[in-house]
């Protein structure tokens, strides 16, 4: 109860009315497309229509979905994009202490998972992911994150692969990077055979997500980012920053004068500190492990892990090395929980706690405030314009690297088929994975679709499969003279399918797990 009282404070600003200016300002967007898609009955939503300038967008296929599900679904509901979108951002705020809270509680007591998730919600970076940057899928996989914990350290596999699976699917970026860490673990456990099958429970429920997001990415213009603008060595943390960093809402820079805060926290690390010293023989491998965390995520945000970033697969898709900050609250949230377990009677252990709470809110909270908020209308951020030019202009890496980025709102293509005097269309269907129209026409015509190829989509002219050529990303198609039914589907590539099945098994693995475990004896 506690745990959820405090929360109010930090998600004050999303109770409020109004919205507010946030690095990655397109979650309105996002939410509102996924609420589409789910109501069209499209699941695991891959493709929506309305992003990526109106041309569709694979976003959901590579890019986190877990969070644009709750507030997909929460939008499809009927609550408006903007309220469904301030409901997602509040709960992955407040699940993450309260899961925190929970795994303490089982591992180390009540009184250090209380400590431990006020440490874990009030984390100066939690306000950077929160109210700076709006990285929602990044601070959604905290919520996941004291899951796996448990998991590993009680040998639970059920919650441990929810654990995994919530991680990947989340955010994908920190899915991989917290990969590192959960192979560190399973090392460190000595390979025992529980946590491999959580590890492998957990990767197969989250296949249907990772697998095609790893084997697709390379039909998109996601490498192109990984360029000279946020090449991950311009992007390595100085230690002081650490400890303190000039507390702002602007981006990241080369050196140590960057626009947004790096720092720890001085409470969280001072309760660190305490923690050590007066509990480190009482929870020796508890210690040792939110010691490790924290230090391996430490050491991949500072310059001295440059070989490391430069060895290790794929890191340089992290492209900031700060992003370890994740791990690193999490790490010295778990070492600073038991700072107070020297005291031994009862109701002063609770008093100190309170008081410690207390103190972290009173420095802390402020940070929990966004720039500054605006009116807007609820309707506005539903609009084409908003979602096919401004939102699109924010994230346009998933479409294939030939279709044309309009600088300029008027230069987007308004017709999914272009018209003409030379024939007549009649659109039968239109949702985001189906469209059928009809053409007559006295000639043979070739038109330009202006949806955007991605590998899925399939076209038929006059019940023939045919197989276009691209013209700037575009399906060419050619329609004979006379009367024409053409119908475009997007399905499942092979990988998917086999992500799908991998999932579906491991569901079903799950639930028998579930129900064995939860299964009383006959007497």
């Amino acid at each position: 109860m506690v745990v959820l009282l405090i929360s109010y404070v930090i998600v004050r600003p999303l109770l409020s009315a109004g919205y507010f200016p946030m690095h990655d300002d397109t979650q309105v967007a996002r939410v509102v497309v996924m609420g589409r898609a789910l109501r069209e009955g499209q699941f695991p939503v891959r493709w929506v229509s309305d992003l990526g300038y109106g041309y569709g967008y694979p976003i959901f296929n590579f890019y986190g979905p877990l969070p644009y599900y709750v507030g997909g679904a929460i939008h499809a509901a009927g609550v408006s994009g903007l309220v469904a979108t301030k409901i997602m951002m509040a709960l992955g705020l407040v699940l993450a202490g309260v899961t925190m809270y929970l795994a303490l509680s089982h591992m180390v007591g009540v009184s250090a998972g209380m400590v431990g998730a006020a440490l874990y919600m009030f984390a100066p970076y939690h306000a950077v992911q929160a109210y700076v940057r709006g990285a929602v899928g990044e601070y959604w996989a905290l919520v996941f994150l004291p899951l796996i914990l448990w998991g590993f350290w009680r040998k639970n596999i059920l919650v441990g692969a929810l654990g995994i699976a919530g991680l990947v699917v989340s955010h994908t970026i920190l899915g991989y990077a917290g990969m590192v860490f959960v192979l560190f673990a399973f090392l460190a456990t000595k390979m025992q055979k529980q946590v491999l099958m959580l590890i492998l429970l957990g990767l197969g429920l989250s296949a249907f997500f990772w697998l095609p997001a790893i084997t697709e990415m390379k039909y998109t213009n996601v490498s192109s980012q990984v360029s000279a603008t946020s090449d991950f060595r311009d992007h390595f943390v100085c230690l002081p920053q650490l400890w303190n960093s000039f507390w702002g809402y602007g981006g990241s820079a080369k050196g140590c004068l960057d626009g947004l805060s790096f720092k720890l926290g001085k409470v969280h690390l001072l309760l660190a500190l305490i923690g050590l010293v007066a509990a480190f023989k009482k929870h020796k491998y508890f210690m040792f492990a939110g010691a490790s965390i924290f230090l391996l995520s430490v050491f991949f945000m500072l310059p001295i892990s440059v070989r490391a970033w430069e060895f290790i697969p794929l890191f340089a898709y992290i492209q900031y090395p700060w992003r370890f900050l994740a791990f690193a609250l999490f790490g010295v949230s778990l070492i600073g929980s038991v700072a107070f377990s020297f005291v031994r009677q009862p109701i002063l252990r609770w008093l100190t706690v309170l008081t410690g709470i207390g103190i972290l809110l009173f420095v802390e909270a402020k940070r929990f405030m966004p720039q500054y908020t605006y009116e807007r209308a609820a309707g506005d951020f539903e609009t084409d314009s908003d979602i096919r030019f401004r939102a699109s202009q924010i994230s346009d890496e998933y479409l294939l690297p030939a279709v044309p980025r309009p600088a300029k709102e008027e230069e987007i293509f308004r017709d999914t088929i272009p018209r003409s005097d030379n024939y007549i269309l009649g659109m039968e269907q239109d949702t985001d994975t189906y469209k059928k129209f009809t053409m007559r026409s006295g000639t043979d015509n070739t038109i330009v679709v202006r949806i955007a190829y991605f590998p899925g989509w399939h076209y038929i002219v006059n019940e023939n499969v045919v197989y276009p050529k691209l013209e700037n990303g575009f399906p060419e198609l050619s329609v004979p003279a006379g009367f024409s039914v053409v119908r475009m589907q997007f399905r499942d590539t092979p990988v998917r399918t086999v992500g799908n099945f991998i999932s579906m098994v491991s569901l079903g693995i799950y639930i028998y797990l579930y129900d064995r475990k939860n299964k009383k004896p006959v007497s």
